[in-house]
């Protein structure tokens, strides 16, 4: 894994959320497992090992060419990121 991978996993996540926002709970979080580095949309009640979690809301903003509609907000994005030190 490297940045570059790791924020556009990130990047597809959130855009899987937005895809489908209304299937999740007002309080979902993006779960991070940082041995796989897998990333879900999660329920904000889990609280499993091995994990990291982020309400995906902070990772979403309004989007200025489509009014009403979110889109990945790439500096929150950015800052999830820098929070990894990845070695490959």
């Amino acid at each position: 894994m490297n940045t570059d991978k790791f924020i556009s996993l990130l990047r597809e996540t959130v855009s899987e959320y937005i895809a489908d926002e209304e299937a999740y709970s007002d309080d979902a979080q993006l779960q991070i497992n940082t041995t796989t580095w897998e990333m879900e949309i999660a329920d904000p009640e889990n609280d499993l090992p091995n994990c990291d979690y982020y309400p995906v809301m902070d990772l979403v903003r309004m989007s200025t060419t489509h009014p009403g509609k979110w889109e990945p907000d790439e500096e929150a994005i950015a800052d999830v990121a820098a929070e990894y030190v990845f070695t490959e």
